[in-house]
């Protein structure tokens, strides 16, 4: 369950701090006063879409963070495959951070974590219910989705076969469509592949080759300047005369330490020392020798490697940014120059692999399908149970199958359809629902999609749309049953299901040192009587509405 809420700096929501109940939880309050913000800010700890201009005005960051408690052992395990360990209480604190830049910072466990990995924890914590829900509710192409959501696991694991054995069957059919070309594409193509492909190989490219060729060219500028001093170095290291030799003048003064060490044998550890120096001074001469010797031998000039460069520079405008991506260029098109080359055989190959393969996706289809069509009536039955139940008696809801070829989620389009009285036709929902049966059609739905998943936090925003009086009370019935099983949070302008709540909270809006912020806080008794009063008559609460409040609130917690 969610249990606390932190908020700060986004928009009117100063700082603010939640702290949610099992059960049924309700958010009311004026217009204005800032539930939808509330309800944007949960959505951006779930891994939204942020906008930076959310962000409190003075304010160079804003920030939500969740304190949940994980209670389900199959969701721990779940958690846990995703490499996520809650705390020994079962608690799990993830947050996100919004900066002016647009940079995102979101945490999880305390551990920085991406967007997408906040994203898929946080649709294992919360299911959430908004306008856009209900908007895909008329979107045709989306109830096969829905569809797959009633069937869990087993839907869900039947999916990613298929897709995995559509994905590989479509990746074939491209490469089948591009053995398809035309002849006189296809030697053009060849030509083309052919060209490039011996320009590189001609080059000889060596990874590596065009920074050794910079350091080559530095190295030649300055040839003389090397030479020159190369030279000095070996002359006074080991040119002979010695006087000036440093290796005879090393050799005299070894000597020399020898015959003290002989009459002091503390001496004995320098003379090891000047034998080290002795020998590290020979090793430096033989490596400057071969130096000043490779350079000497060395004919090639400056505009010798400037040409090479320049070679360089012209393959990598045409095949790459760098020499592995220009080689990477040259392979990948000898690959596709043997498959033009040997094209018939290549479709021959192709045609037997490409049969084997549509084959697979369409057994796996099958087998979806299969599901899908086993799962039908019982769907219909458990949404039809669920609309009867609020207020819609005589509906009808039903899901139609139409078989096609295959596409992406299997080899079947899904619609559903209506009739919202007796003795009339089925329709598709967007030409009979209204506001308030969509609204009912929306909860009869997740009431059936939530039952038996382990999501242990339902929110509910909008899902009173277009109803009022009895019908209001059945969806506030059915908000409590589900919260029986699951924690729910609703936001609601109807006191009829306000009533039906465990915890209610208020959100208020108030000025205060020229700056407005927006409050959350729980209600008592007495204030929550206030406030049920005040969603019944407005600002005009009168003895009448106040004892409403106080029946809706009794019959309300009776009522389950």
């Amino acid at each position: 369950m969610l249990f606390s809420l932190h908020i700060r700096n986004i928009a009117l929501l100063d700082d603010v701090t939640i702290e949610f109940t099992n059960g049924f939880n309700v958010l009311t309050g004026e217009t204005g006063a800032g539930k939808s913000i509330l309800i944007h800010s949960i959505n951006l700890l779930l891994g939204d879409r942020a906008n930076r201009d959310l962000i409190r005005h003075g304010a160079d960051r804003a920030e939500v963070t969740g304190l949940f408690y994980i209670e389900d052992s199959a969701l721990q395990q779940q958690l846990s495959e995703k490499g996520i360990e809650t705390e020994e209480d079962g608690s799990l604190i993830i947050s996100r951070s919004l900066l002016r830049d647009g940079k995102n910072l979101c945490r999880i466990g305390g551990r920085v974590a991406s967007l997408s990995e906040l994203k898929d924890l946080a649709c294992l914590l919360v299911n959430i219910h908004g306008q856009h829900d209900s908007q895909a509710l008329l979107d045709p192409s989306e109830h096969i989705h829905f569809l797959d959501g009633f069937l869990k696991e087993a839907g869900m694991s039947a999916l990613a076969a298929y897709q995995d054995a559509y994905h590989a069957w479509q990746t074939l059919q491209r490469k089948a469509d591009s053995l398809q070309m035309d002849e006189a594409e296809r030697l053009r193509k060849i030509d083309m592949l052919q060209y490039e492909v011996n320009e590189i190989r001609a080059a000889a490219l060596q990874d590596g080759e065009e920074e050794d060729l910079k350091k080559r060219r530095d190295i030649l500028h300055h040839k003389m300047h090397l030479q020159e001093n190369i030279g000095r170095a070996l002359a006074a290291l080991c040119d002979g005369n010695e006087q000036a030799d440093a290796r005879q003048a090393l050799s005299i003064a070894s000597r020399a330490l020898e015959s003290a060490a002989d009459l002091d044998e503390s001496l004995a550890p320098l003379c090891d020392t000047l034998f080290a120096v002795m020998e590290e001074t020979e090793t430096v001469s033989r490596s400057l020798r071969n130096y000043f010797d490779r350079m000497s031998e060395d004919d090639a000039s400056v505009d010798d490697v400037e040409a090479r460069l320049d070679v360089l520079y012209h393959l990598k405008r045409k095949y790459g940014d760098s020499i592995s991506a220009i080689l990477a260029h040259a392979d990948a098109a000898e690959a596709e120059l043997s498959l033009l080359q040997n094209a018939e055989t290549q479709k021959e190959q192709m045609s037997a692999l490409l049969k084997e393969a549509e084959e697979k996706a369409q057994k796996k289809a099958e087998i979806l399908s299969e599901l899908r069509q086993k799962s039908i009536p019982e769907i219909e039955s458990a949404i039809n149970e669920n609309l009867h139940f609020l207020n819609m008696p005589d509906a009808d809801f039903r899901i139609v199958v139409t078989p096609e070829a295959l596409s992406r989620f299997g080899a079947e389009q899904i619609h559903f359809e209506m009739k919202t009285n007796a003795g009339e036709a089925y329709l598709p929902l967007t030409k009979i629902v209204s506001g308030g049966e969509l609204s009912r059609m929306m909860l009869a739905i997740k009431s059936v999609l939530t039952d038996g998943d382990s999501i242990p936090t339902l929110i509910f925003d909008e899902i009173d749309t277009g109803v009022s009086g009895s019908t209001a009370q059945k969806i506030g019935r059915k908000l409590r049953t589900l919260s029986q099983n699951k924690q729910v949070l609703c936001v609601t302008h109807l006191a009829q299901i306000a009533a039906m709540a465990d915890t209610h909270f208020l959100i208020d809006k108030a000025s205060a040192d020229g700056r407005t912020k927006t409050n959350v806080f729980p209600l008592n008794q007495e204030d929550r009587v206030k406030e049920l009063s005040r969603i019944i008559s407005g600002d005009a609460i009168t003895e009448t509405t106040l004892k409403q409040a106080e029946e809706l609130i009794h019959f309300g917690q009776l009522d389950s």
